[in-house]
Parts: C-alpha cells; sequence; structure tokens
C-alpha cells in the first residue's frame, strides 16, 4: 500500500500532496513534513506508513518540484512557508501540528513555525546545517544552476554527485526512484538550494519557543548541523550513526523511534 496523493490550490497553483488515510484510531497530533531540494515529498513514503495509524501524516511538494506547479517568481524561504500553510489549512486539522523538515525543508519549516506559531506544537530537523562563509560559498558552487547539454552531462554530473554519498547498502532501484524525482524540478531546480541559502537559519532560530528535535547525521551536513543546538532555546539533539543519504529509506525504524519519543513525550 502506498499513501494516498491529491491536489489543493494555493497561491503558487496546485499543490500536490502525499498523506495517510484519516481514522478515528489516530489518536495523535498530526505530522506534517517538507522534503529537501531539489526532490519530492516521495522522500517520506517510509515516514507517512509507518506512523499513519497512529496519527494523521501529511507531506507536500514545494512549489516548483515534485508535482506541485512553479510559482511565476524566483522564490525565497518565506515564499515556501506560505506555501506549505496553505496545504495545512485545506487539510483543516483540528489541532497544532507537529512539523518535521529535512534540509532545506527543515528551514521551510522554521520560517512556517514563526509565521504561523498558533498552528505548530512541535518542530523535527533532520539536518539544520550552520555554514562558515567559505562552507556557503563552497555550497552555493557545488548547487549552483545546471548547465544542460544535449549529451546529458548534467545527468551523468548528479548521478555521480548523489552516488558519492549512498550507503553501499542503498538498493539501486530505490536510488533511481530518488534520482528521477531530482531531474522532475527540470531547468529551475536550483531555486530551492538559491532560497536555502539566502536564509540564515542561525538568524532565526533564536526566535523559536517550541520545543525542537535535530537530527543529525554521520556525514558533513550532519556535523554542521550540532552547531545549531546551542541556538536553540528547547531542544533535543541526536547523533544518528548513519548517512543523511537514503536514510529514510534505510533506517525508519531508527528514525521513527525518535521522533515518537520526542512527539509523544512530555514537552
Amino acid at each position: 500500500m502506498s499513501p494516498k496523493r491529491m491536489f489543493i490550490d494555493c497561491e503558487f497553483g496546485q499543490m500536490h500532496v502525499r498523506m495517510s488515510e484519516k481514522s478515528p484510531n489516530q489518536d495523535r497530533h498530526s505530522l506534517y513534513c517538507i522534503h529537501q531540494s531539489p526532490s519530492s515529498s516521495v522522500v517520506y513514503d517510509p515516514i507517512i506508513m509507518k506512523l499513519g495509524n497512529s496519527r494523521f501524516v501529511a507531506a507536500g511538494d514545494t512549489p516548483g518540484f515534485g508535482e506541485s506547479d512553479e510559482p511565476n517568481f524566483l522564490p525565497e524561504i518565506s515564499d515556501y512557508a506560505k506555501a506549505h500553510a496553505s496545504i495545512l489549512d485545506n487539510l483543516d486539522t483540528s489541532d497544532k501540528v507537529d512539523l518535521m523538515g529535512y534540509f532545506t525543508g527543515s528551514k521551510i519549516a522554521i520560517a512556517l513555525a514563526l509565521q504561523r506559531p498558533e498552528m505548530v506544537r512541535k518542530l523535527i530537523l533532520f539536518g539544520i546545517p550552520i555554514y562558515s562563509d567559505k562552507e556557503l560559498s563552497d555550497e552555493k558552487k557545488l548547487y549552483r544552476k545546471d548547465e544542460y547539454s544535449w549529451d546529458g552531462k548534467h545527468l551523468m554530473n548528479w548521478w555521480e554527485h548523489l552516488k558519492r554519498n549512498t550507503p553501499e547498502e542503498y538498493p539501486i532501484e530505490l536510488f533511481v526512484s530518488h534520482f528521477s524525482e531530482i531531474q522532475r524540478g527540470g531547468v529551475n531546480s536550483w531555486w530551492g538550494h538559491r532560497a536555502a541559502f539566502n536564509y540564515k537559519p542561525e538568524l532565526h532560530l533564536p526566535k523559536l519557543s517550541l520545543p525542537v528535535l535535530i537530527l543529525c547525521t554521520e556525514d558533513p551536513q550532519g556535523y554542521k548541523s550540532l552547531k545549531a543546538e546551542k541556538l536553540i532555546n528547547n531542544c533535543k539533539l541526536v547523533n544518528l550513526p548513519f548517512k543523511g543519504q537514503g536514510a529514510l529509506d534505510l533506517h525508519t525504524n531508527t528514525i521513527t523511534k525518535h521522533m515518537l519519543d520526542f512527539l509523544d513525550g512530555d514537552g
């Protein structure tokens, strides 16, 4: 079985959402998940399927990614946050929701929580790297706008980049599936990273008053995320003993255990 899917109208056009079935047996706060760049909500399928019995779980495609319509202007993180808030407004959750973000999605989740504090109860950040000026400059060079060519070299560049960071045990079938999702952003797929690099989490994390869980993986982005803990008033940090690439597929049980300890615990 796979998650349900639907489209919701918002100011950017139609946004695509994956979700669990709603059921009277779901007695926990709803969970809404926001993906990384450039990808789509498909990365959260394992989370939706694992947690969907106890709570309503949904994940939306950020505008311009997956099956969501592309904005007609160059968006910032605050714009993406407003778009995801529109999904939550339309899903008509009866109480505050819990948010989960993944890299770019973490920044969108932070912005959403600050824009709509009455909407959000707890926040999970799967990676929220804090960059030095040099590190940020290097990231911008790495994730610059693709140069397309008829020989498909841009595709091989992405393939090799992803493969370098992929654990050996990751099935190639899943790798190909996620690789194809990355390409769906098209010629403007760089917009997500551009917005992410313009957003300075170190300026916004201290403004959060809600409980926050940071999940840090054993890779450079995870190491850079360790710095975020000291910037947050009410924070729990967990070091995960594996790489972030493919982690939601390979380590669903471990990740969801930490999530549930946080979401269903006191505080």
